[in-house]
């Protein structure tokens, strides 16, 4: 067996049944971004990571353009691969498409409630948030780690329940963005934020439409006055 073939046999029998090694690639480095383990302007070097997770460095070389894409790294010549700052200007843009597509998303959640879909898995994920807001155990473990990932997990339901595929994939790199900048923003009024994510889950699970789309214009809005000026403290553009 030559070098190239021992080295596909190897990748193939780690990824799991029906997940690709690239994709596999892809979380590992966007959550070590997200979560701060990788800092901007640190090198991702292919060989280490190669090593590291016992595959060749082809679904490596396969992961980095969607990043890159995403906006979590950028190729630099003769440095490589190296993690993306993320600037003030980046965080006003991200604010700017939050007001569009999670006004869209509250909206259409609501619709499809009003025409009888269920509302509980929805339910069911800001419960959980809660209990971690409120101290409580959780899958996630406690503290603002378990919350920023409870939080993220209400906001994917919301979009589960929209029943709208193309806006889903459209926020996939959004809702990347929108954790990484939960993790640099970590002092946020969580018990607000919660109160605010239960009136949001209500109009929804009513099937209130205009409510749902005006309370999730509300909840982006009131994030993007608190966290601008620590971004601007944090961040030089």
């Amino acid at each position: 067996m030559s070098q190239n073939e021992e080295s596909t046999a190897r990748d193939a029998s780690l990824a799991p049944s029906g997940e690709a090694l690239d994709l596999r690639v892809y979380e590992l480095v966007r959550e070590r971004i997200i979560d701060g383990t990788l800092q901007p302007g640190a090198r991702i070097r292919e060989r280490e990571l190669a090593e590291e997770l016992q595959i060749s460095r082809i679904p490596i070389r396969e992961a980095f353009p969607r990043l890159e894409s995403e906006g979590f790294i950028k190729t630099l010549h003769r440095r490589g691969a190296v993690v993306a700052q993320m600037t003030v200007r980046d965080v006003e843009e991200l604010f700017a498409v939050r007001l569009s597509l999670e006004v869209l998303a509250a909206r259409l959640a609501a619709e499809e409630c009003a025409r009888g879909a269920s509302p509980d898995r929805l339910i069911a994920s800001l419960d959980a948030a809660g209990a971690a807001v409120h101290g409580g155990a959780t899958a996630h473990g406690g503290g603002h780690a378990a919350i920023a990932a409870l939080t993220s997990s209400f906001h994917d339901e919301i979009l589960v329940l929209s029943s709208n595929q193309l806006l889903q994939n459209l926020m996939i790199p959004v809702e990347g963005r929108i954790r990484r900048l939960f993790h640099l923003v970590a002092d946020r009024d969580e018990e607000q934020l919660h109160r605010e994510h239960r009136d949001l889950c209500l109009a929804i699970g009513n099937g209130q439409t205009e409510l749902a789309g005006s309370l999730a214009f509300a909840h982006v809005e009131r994030s993007r006055f608190e966290t601008m000026p620590v971004i601007e403290s944090l961040l030089a553009r």
